[in-house]
Parts: structure tokens; C-alpha cells; sequence
């Protein structure tokens, strides 16, 4: 029996170092069993390994990888991909300024991220105008003790969200001392993307000696933002050939001057463009807007954690927590152009929440005989920047802050270990920005009021371009109890049991400027939620050792949430120790995700647009025309035109209305997992587990491919296709000008317009796939200690259901939905005196293009025979990242990183092209901290 408990606490000891790169020379006395909490279960335990997999990033993990990032740490695991990165995330999203990650591929909102084992407000603003979510930016890094990843529901546990896995990120729970740090991030060549932070944390007291310990660490970080100019001489060769995007750097016409636009086959300057503003290729005026289009934002934020921990007589831990956190980011944004850059003909609608209606068609005015812009005596439309719009009058800001704190007891009584705690917590966000009003531009063109060529008067120019925002609030309060011990002594072993009890109250309001909801400003859609809720939960849990090597292991949770139906999450597991070097573990679960208020409170209603849409009916007639422009003779600013026209259609933006609905039902899951860890040696591991998930009753507004795809099934009103045969007569007449036999147009069929879209629980998702790791650590005499860890995971299925087909869709593992089906890491380590160093191979596999919305997508977007190979798939591909630390003495360490040191470059990727998000750099990192 001895000799069996030594072999489960080395595999034990074996997985808790799993993620740890750091080796230590073997120790000669048997470590000091302590009994622990880990993530996924409330009962304390001395055998770290449980039925569910659980890896682990130690504080030397979180060292090792150079990452200054909650976010950058998460990504260094296989498990976990990013959601939204506040440092690549489009200006007009609903979330800028955050960050989120996500597991399965299930969404930010199904994977559960807590800090100390507990929940944190969500990000002021919900992505999408829906999912509320934990921003990744708010956390101090330096306060960061270990990240527990339990890959498994745990609905039974924590309750509502944790349907794909959760994250519990933990702090430091005390420190003595001093350190401060410093960091800066190049990019080798690119020097305007960088970024660098400082750190600094203090502790002091000793809880046995004192009776308390207190610290505070606080950390800035700024990263400069950088323009789509500036990157350009970076962008391959191959960005051209993907399709739309032959002269995506093409400079524009709309120039400081301007060009009059008379018709496609017939564009002229406006007199005064200075000579080196003319394009020699077509004698229009052009302006380089790349160098005010912002890819990234210039983002300042802090973060700061305090936690005193104090006795409370003999047998009460204590600890107060304080966390906040602060940010502001600026994106790099153009002067605004005459009509917002937008062709006279083109119609837009949108709504007006306050009366309930539709707002348009409305279409952008020419500018009408005796306009000071005008110089024929018919109305012109005239491309043109307005130039008095810049210099910080246009600007696209968001600012945001969080905070927390949080009262934590914990003891025993008797024979059980008890835990409570009780918070107060709070985030708020608001997103600025400039848009046209419909009525203020209309009235300063038609008025002649607008001087083009002059510096106008602030007082007008608000009134054509007026500020808009989205402000969003959320505030918690919660309390917690939980008990745990051991409650009889089974002939294997205790039976331990946890009871608790979990009650949250949350309010939640995002609301969009008056100037929006009433609808006065042009295709911008607004909303308004403000609402409460109250959560209330028990929960139950058990671990019962059956027989010799075999435990089993239980959890049932009930959660109420007002307004919604009452839901029971149950969870079981199993590990049986087959052999001293083999253990088999299983769980299934069923977890749950409630509705949020956002979805199912009082307000408005929400509106949200989506983008890169494929309009299943245009796209592949608008690909089919553009192909005959771009093989043509046509000038630069004709193929561009073509261009724009083609995407209109084929990465398109769809408004969409969305109205709360009381009604919904909480989103379910059923989930499994079943595995093995094995130590064919001591010090060797190897882990594999299968997983597979199911979610239904998923809320959301149908998936616009899945409405498009069935268009003729919709009710008469959802779908509003525009009239856009001035546009497209447009079009037609650019490609006759080079084709004049082309027969294909549009057929009648009207541009996506907008969509009535309401939330449902309608949606399904199933996705499987495994997880393997596998670790050692060896000795090399006169040399050092050599860690390896292999973490991946490989997706069998992921498929989301579509309603219009009454059927599952494709499998997107391996495809544009899901992704690549493969993704690992390799990494390896020496430790030698003061030398640590280590070297890190990340590869992700191929996938295809293909997705619900566009099967058999190189074929739709008409690319061309020979390009159809590099179409039809982005190559696996893999980089190495190199790490070096160096003790230069007791109180200094130094470190240099070096990620992607082979320069790979960026694959080949038809679909989304080059973007700030996909683009591959060599980055280097250096790094000095001061330990007092």
C-alpha cells in the first residue's frame, strides 16, 4: 500500500510540473503533502490529479515565455486561442480596448475565466452587442502566481458559462520583499510596433510571525499603434492576387483637392492637385490614406492588485483583495471624406430605436449647381478629403476601468475546512468616436454653408460629424460558502463531500448616445439594455473511493437565475489507477451558459453589423465582373473601383436588429472526456484525452450564413435587399467599357440591406477532438538539467447546426470555422548555474478556406485556374521562439526573447489576406528586474 501511494504522489508531482520548463536537481526527502484546491473541484486533496484534465503555468512558466500579457500567456498554451486581442481588433468592433480567449472554438462566453477561483465584471461593452465577457487586460500580470486550464465543463461547479473549460488565474497570496521590472518589445525591422511596461511589487509581514502579510503590485504597459502605411512595405507579394485585393494599397481618390466623379468610365481632378498628387497612370488626384488607416491602437493601461492576509484568531485565514485596472486606446483614423468616402448612389437604411422604424433609404447628396465645390451646372458627386476633419477632430477612442474587492475567510471546524468570501465589483467602458448626420451633412452641402478648401468652423463641423458613443456599466455583488471534509472512512478510502451556496446579484446597462438611438446619424444603429439580475445557487460534490485504485467522483449543482428557468448542472467522473505507471480517467457533465441581460433584460433592443459577409446571390456575379476588369487594360483607379464594387458583395457589411427576448431559455451542454496519463519512467509522462461537446438552445440571432442561405424560406420584412441599379449600372458600364459582348449582370437582385434578426435558442454546436502532453526532465553530468513538454490538441469535428437545412453544416475542423485541426508545442529547456535558457517550436496546421456560408469558396470568388492550389489551402506552418535568463547577481536578472527567430513568414491566405492579426513578425524582448 506504501509503495503505491509513493508511485501516485510521484505521477502526481510528475503532471503539477507538467507545464514547468524549470528543472531542480531530484530532491532526496519525500515532499511534505499538503492538501490543495484545484481548479475544477471544491474538495481539497492531496493527490493533485483529478478525473478531468487540469495544466498548469507556474510563476517560472510565466517568466519563461517573455509575456507581459494575461492574453500572451494564455496563447502560449495549445488549448486556448484568442477571441479578441485589443491589439489587432478592428476599430469598428463593439469591444475595442479588450481582450478574450476562448476554447473549442466555443466562444469567449462558454469558457469560464476566474481570478482566485471567482468571477470578475464583465467588459463594459459586450462584444457584438451580446457576450459579456472577462477582459484579459485588466488583470496585473506580475500579480499572477500560476493559471490552472481545466480543459472540461464545469457547469456543476462554478455554475453558468463554464460549458468548454475554465480558467482560474491566481494571484499571489503573499509576498515579502521588493522587485521591480522593466520590458521592451521590437520588431525586427518594423520599428513602430513595440511596446513596454513596467512593474513593481512590495510586500512585507509574515502571517505566523506578524499575523499578516501585505503587498501591492502595479504595473503600465503602452504599446504604440501603427498605420496600414507603415506596415506596407511588409505585405507579400501574394496579398495582390487574393481576390478584391489587387490594389488594396492603391492611394485614393478621395485627396485633399478631389476628383469629380461623373460616371465609372469617367473620372476628372479638380483643379489645384499639386503635381506630385497626380497618378501619371490616370490623371486623378490621389491621396495616400494608408497613413492615417490605423491597424492597431495606441493603448495606455495600468493594473494594480493589493492583498493583505491576516489571522482572525487561530484557525481564520483572512485576505482582503483589491484589484484595478484603467486603459485607454486610440486608434489611428483618417480625415473624413466628402459623403464619408461613400459613392452618391449608393442607399443605406438603418433604424431608430426611439420610434421603433426604419430610417431610409438615404443616399449621400451631389453637390447641387452654385455649390462653391461645384464648377459644372448639373449636381457632381465629389471625391474629395476634408482636410480641416483631421488633426484629432475625427478620432475613435475608448476608455475603460475595473476594479474589484473582495473580502476571503478561510478555516476549518472540527474535521472540515470551510470557505467563504463576499465582493463588490465593477467595469465600465465607453467607446467615441464621429459619424455623419444625415440631416447636418445633407443641410451644410444643399446650404453651400461648407467652404471646400477652407478651414470651417468647429461649430459647423460638429454638426455634420457629431460625437457618438456606447457607454456600458457592469456591477456585481456576490457572497460564497462552501464546506468540505471528510465525512466517513470507506474500506478504500475517506468519503469527502463539499456542500455550498453561491448568490450574485449583477446589473448591467450599455447604451448608445441619444443621437443614435433616434437614428440622426447615417447607417449607425444604436441600443439601449439596462436591467438586473440575481443568481442563486447550490451545488454538492463527492469524491468516493470504490475499491483499491478506483475513485469516483460527483457533482450536482442547481442555479436560479431571475427570469429564467432554474437549471441543474451534474458532473462524474472516474480515475482508476490500473497500474503503478497507468492512469484511466473519464468524466461526462452537462453544463449551461444563462441569459444575460443584454439578451433577455429590459431596453431597446441592440443592432450589430456583420462583416465579410458572402452574398450568396451577387458575390459570384460581382467576382465574375471584377476578373474581367482586373485582366484588362484598365487604368489603377479602375481596377480599384472594380475592386470595391466586388467587395461590396463579397466581404460585405449586413446591419442587423436584434430585441431582447424574455422568453429564452439558458443554453445547455452535454460533455465527455476520457483519457490516460502514463510514466512508462519516472520523471516521463505522457496524457491523452478525448473530449466532446455538444451545446443547444444557443442563443444568438440565426447565423447570417444560415439566414442567406435559405433566403426565399424568410418571412416577407426580415431580409431587406436595397435597389442598387444605379451602383450596379456603375459597374456594368466600367466593364463594357473593356467587354463590350459581357451579358452577366445582376439580374434585378437587390443589395443586402438589412436584417430583422431576433434572439432565439435555435443554435447547435457539437465539437470533439484530443488533447495529449507529454513531459520529462533529465540530468546531463557537467552540463545541467534539460526539461521537455509537448502540449497540443487536435480537432476531430466542429460544426455548428443550421437551421435552414434542419441538419448540421460542415465539419469546420480543419476549415475557416474551426481553423486548424492541429496545434502544438514543443518545448525544451537547459538550466545551468546562472544560465536559463530554453527554446520553444509552435505549429499550427493547415485548413482550408471553406465555411457554411462559402463551401466551396475559391470557386464563388472566381479565382483563377493556376491560383487555385494556393486558394485552396493555408500551409501548416511553425516558428521557434528562443528564451535566456541570466542571474547577474543576487538582487539582478536579465532576459532577452526571441519569438519567430527563423523569420517565418506569413502563409499564404486567400480568404482573409494580410491583416494586423495574422501577420507573422520576429519580435525580440529584453527584460531587467531588481529583486531588494
Amino acid at each position: 500500500m506504501k509503495n503505491i501511494n509513493l508511485k501516485k504522489n510521484a505521477l502526481s508531482i510528475a503532471l503539477a510540473v507538467a507545464f514547468t520548463p524549470a528543472v531542480h536537481a531530484q530532491e532526496t526527502a519525500e515532499p511534505k503533502i499538503q492538501r490543495v484546491e484545484i481548479t475544477g473541484s471544491s474538495i481539497k486533496r492531496t493527490d493533485s490529479e483529478t478525473a478531468a484534465s487540469v495544466q498548469v503555468l507556474s510563476r517560472k512558466d510565466i517568466e519563461r515565455t517573455g509575456e507581459h500579457t494575461v492574453l500572451g500567456l494564455l496563447n502560449s498554451t495549445a488549448a486556448i486561442s484568442t477571441s479578441l486581442n485589443s491589439a489587432s481588433s478592428s476599430s469598428s468592433g463593439f469591444a475595442t480596448g479588450s481582450s478574450g480567449v476562448s476554447m473549442r472554438g466555443l466562444g469567449k462566453v462558454s469558457t469560464l475565466v476566474l481570478v482566485n477561483g471567482r468571477r470578475i465584471a464583465p467588459y463594459g461593452l459586450a462584444d457584438g452587442a451580446q457576450e459579456n465577457f472577462t477582459n484579459l487586460d485588466a488583470i496585473a500580470t506580475d500579480a499572477i502566481e500560476r493559471i490552472e486550464i481545466l480543459k472540461d465543463g464545469a457547469s456543476a461547479i462554478y455554475g453558468s458559462d463554464a460549458i468548454a473549460g475554465v480558467i482560474n488565474i491566481i494571484l499571489r497570496k503573499d509576498y515579502q520583499g521588493g522587485k521591480v521590472q522593466v520590458n521592451y518589445e521590437a520588431t525586427d525591422g518594423f520599428a513602430d510596433r513595440r511596446n513596454r511596461s513596467v512593474s513593481a511589487i512590495y510586500g512585507f509581514g509574515d502571517v505566523e510571525e506578524n499575523g499578516f502579510n501585505t503587498y501591492l503590485t502595479f504595473e503600465g504597459y503602452k504599446r504604440d499603434g501603427y498605420t496600414q502605411g507603415e506596415l506596407a512595405s511588409r505585405y507579400p507579394a501574394w496579398q495582390r492576387q487574393t481576390p478584391g485585393r489587387s490594389t488594396w494599397d492603391a492611394k485614393s481618390t478621395y485627396s485633399p483637392t478631389g476628383n469629380y466623379f461623373l460616371s465609372s468610365t469617367n473620372i476628372v481632378a479638380a483643379p489645384g492637385c499639386p503635381a506630385s498628387a497626380i497618378d501619371p497612370s490616370d490623371k486623378l488626384c490621389k491621396f495616400d490614406v494608408l497613413q492615417y488607416s490605423g491597424l492597431t491602437t495606441d493603448n495606455k493601461r495600468y493594473a494594480a492588485a493589493s492583498n493583505t492576509r491576516f489571522k482572525i484568531g487561530r484557525d481564520i485565514d483572512a485576505s482582503f483583495e483589491i484589484t484595478t485596472a484603467g486603459a485607454t486606446n486610440d486608434y489611428i483614423v483618417a480625415p473624413l471624406g466628402v459623403s464619408n468616402n461613400y459613392a452618391t448612389t449608393q442607399s443605406f437604411v438603418w433604424y431608430n430605436a426611439l420610434a421603433g422604424k426604419m430610417v431610409g433609404p438615404f443616399t449621400y447628396p451631389k453637390l447641387p449647381v452654385g455649390n462653391n465645390g461645384n464648377p459644372y451646372n448639373f449636381p457632381v458627386e465629389y471625391r474629395a478629403r476634408l482636410m480641416d476633419t483631421g488633426d484629432g477632430f475625427n478620432f475613435n477612442r475608448t476608455e475603460s476601468d475595473q476594479s474589484r474587492f473582495m473580502l476571503a475567510l478561510n478555516g476549518t471546524l472540527g474535521n472540515f475546512d470551510w470557505k467563504s468570501a463576499v465582493g463588490h465589483m465593477t467595469s465600465s467602458a465607453t467607446k467615441s468616436t464621429r459619424a455623419p448626420s444625415a440631416k447636418g451633412y445633407t443641410d451644410a452641402i444643399l446650404n453651400n454653408t461648407y467652404k471646400f478648401g477652407q478651414k470651417n468652423d468647429v461649430a459647423l463641423l460638429n454638426s455634420m460629424f457629431p460625437v457618438r458613443t456606447t457607454e456600458g456599466e457592469a456591477k456585481i455583488e456576490f457572497i460564497d460558502a462552501t464546506i468540505t471534509g471528510e465525512v466517513m472512512q470507506l474500506p478504500a478510502g475517506p468519503l469527502s463531500i463539499a456542500v455550498g451556496t453561491d448568490i450574485r446579484r449583477s446589473s448591467y446597462e450599455m447604451k448608445s448616445s441619444d443621437n443614435v438611438l433616434g437614428g440622426e446619424l447615417v447607417g449607425v444603429f444604436g441600443l439601449q439594455v439596462k436591467d438586473r439580475q440575481s443568481q442563486y445557487a447550490v451545488f454538492t460534490e463527492a469524491t468516493i473511493p470504490v475499491v483499491k485504485r478506483v475513485e469516483l467522483s460527483a457533482a450536482l449543482r442547481a442555479d436560479k437565475t431571475s427570469g429564467v428557468e432554474a437549471h441543474l448542472s451534474p458532473k462524474l467522473g472516474a480515475k482508476v489507477q490500473a497500474l503503478d505507471s497507468l492512469l484511466l480517467r473519464a468524466t461526462a457533465a452537462g453544463g449551461f451558459r444563462a441569459p444575460n441581460i443584454v439578451e433577455t433584460g429590459n431596453g431597446l433592443g441592440r443592432s450589430a453589423v456583420s462583416n465579410n459577409v458572402v452574398d450568396q446571390r451577387r458575390c459570384p456575379i460581382a467576382s465574375e465582373l471584377n476578373n474581367i476588369i482586373q485582366k484588362s487594360g484598365a487604368t489603377a483607379a479602375e481596377k480599384a473601383l472594380a475592386n470595391t464594387y466586388r467587395n461590396n458583395d463579397c466581404l460585405a457589411s449586413l446591419p442587423s436588429f436584434t430585441t431582447s427576448n424574455p422568453d429564452l431559455k439558458p443554453e445547455t451542454s452535454r460533455s465527455y472526456t476520457l483519457g490516460l496519463v502514463l510514466e512508462p519512467v519516472k520523471n516521463w509522462t505522457l496524457a491523452l484525452d478525448y473530449y466532446s461537446i455538444e451545446r443547444k438552445d444557443e442563443i444568438s440571432p440565426r447565423s447570417v450564413a444560415d439566414v442567406l442561405k435559405n433566403e426565399a424560406a424568410l418571412p416577407a420584412g426580415q431580409l431587406i435587399r436595397m435597389d442598387n441599379s444605379a451602383t450596379d449600372n456603375e459597374f456594368l458600364a466600367l466593364v463594357r467599357k473593356y467587354a463590350p459582348g459581357t451579358a452577366t449582370n445582376f439580374q434585378g437582385i437587390g443589395k443586402l440591406g438589412m436584417l430583422y434578426n431576433p434572439y432565439v435558442n435555435s443554435g447547435k454546436t457539437r465539437a470533439s477532438g484530443f488533447d495529449f502532453d507529454a513531459s520529462g526532465k533529465f540530468k546531463i553530468a557537467n552540463v545541467g538539467d534539460v526539461a521537455l513538454k509537448l502540449d497540443g490538441t487536435y480537432a476531430l469535428k466542429y460544426q455548428s447546426f443550421l437551421v435552414a437545412d434542419n441538419a448540421y453544416g460542415m465539419n469546420g475542423a480543419g476549415s475557416y470555422d474551426g481553423g486548424p485541426r492541429l496545434r502544438m508545442k514543443l518545448r525544451g529547456s537547459l538550466s545551468s548555474g546562472k544560465v536559463d535558457q530554453g527554446v520553444t517550436v509552435n505549429y499550427r496546421g493547415a485548413w482550408s478556406p471553406n465555411s457554411d456560408d462559402a463551401p466551396t469558396y475559391c470557386e464563388t470568388s472566381k479565382v483563377a485556374a493556376d491560383q487555385m492550389a494556393a486558394c485552396g489551402k493555408v500551409r501548416a506552418y511553425a516558428t521557434v521562439d528562443y528564451n535566456l535568463t541570466y542571474t547577474l547577481s543576487k538582487n539582478v536578472k536579465l532576459s532577452a526573447y526571441i519569438n519567430n527567430l527563423l523569420n517565418q513568414d506569413t502563409p499564404v491566405n486567400y480568404r482573409e489576406g494580410i491583416t494586423a492579426a495574422n501577420m507573422l513578425f520576429r519580435t525580440l524582448g529584453l527584460s531587467a528586474a531588481y529583486t531588494f
